[in-house]
């Protein structure tokens, strides 16, 4: 992530949460999550922002919370907020430690190019327990992308790097087809067990409506994960 993109996280702090925190699209799919985990169960909220709305819920309903951000005055605010364990980090770069019964990645994603988060994503999986719970939100590309835009990958699975609307500016956006999503947390041997699609209108006159995807995939089988596809472009065979 660029200093840039990590000043405006850090900066928009509690303007962003206000905005989002309402969302109940967001909700609907966290309270699925919950009513799937045992009562104490060990979960990450990578990219938790404040930590309102996910990782709140998550420790309300009586997980052990641990949440990472790349946005210092964020991560404050949800130390000062909701029991849990939170720290400054990138999720490029963090390195959990042990096993979670679920990872959630909510709209954390958005600006990494698809090598880091293949990276990330097949990380995350492999430290996931038996059964444990991959939840992701994102903004899909199919309502926004011509098929005919360079930003596509050869499959058609994702775009990186997409000009997208956000907070009254253009942001360098990795964004999959909604199908390419689910695909995506299929090839490393994820089963879909949930898979919602809407429109949003954050409450903020800055911010336009989004369409978004929650998806939470389970982990059905003990043996390894296997590595995610489509592979990046450098190592693509």
């Amino acid at each position: 992530m660029s200093t840039e993109e990590h000043d405006m996280w850090d900066g928009l702090n509690i303007e962003y949460e206000n905005a989002y925190k309402n969302n109940s699209f967001k909700k609907a799919c966290v309270e699925e999550a919950i009513a799937m985990l045992k009562p104490g169960s060990r979960v990450l909220d990578v990219g938790c922002g404040t930590g309102v709305p996910v990782s709140k819920m998550l420790a309300d309903a009586g997980m052990e919370v641990i949440g990472t951000d790349v946005a210092p005055n964020m991560v404050k605010h949800a130390q000062a907020r909701v029991k849990g364990t939170f720290e400054v980090a990138d999720m490029v770069d963090y390195e959990p430690k042990d096993e979670f019964a679920a990872v959630f990645i909510i709209y954390s994603q958005l600006g990494l190019s698809y090598a880091d988060f293949h990276a990330a994503a097949y990380k995350f999986a492999k430290i996931l327990q038996p059964h444990g719970l991959m939840v992701i939100g994102q903004s899909p590309a199919d309502p926004k992308v011509s098929a005919e835009d360079p930003a596509w990958d050869e499959t058609k699975t994702y775009v990186e790097g997409y000009n997208l609307p956000f907070w009254g500016e253009n942001f360098d956006t990795l964004m999959f087809t909604r199908e390419g999503q689910k695909d995506f947390l299929r090839s490393m041997g994820f089963e879909i067990v949930y898979d919602t699609f809407d429109i949003f209108q954050p409450e903020n006159p800055k911010c336009d409506p989004e369409h978004q995807q929650y998806v939470i995939a389970q982990r059905r089988q003990e043996q390894p994960m296997t590595e995610p596809k489509p592979l990046p472009k450098a190592v693509s065979i």
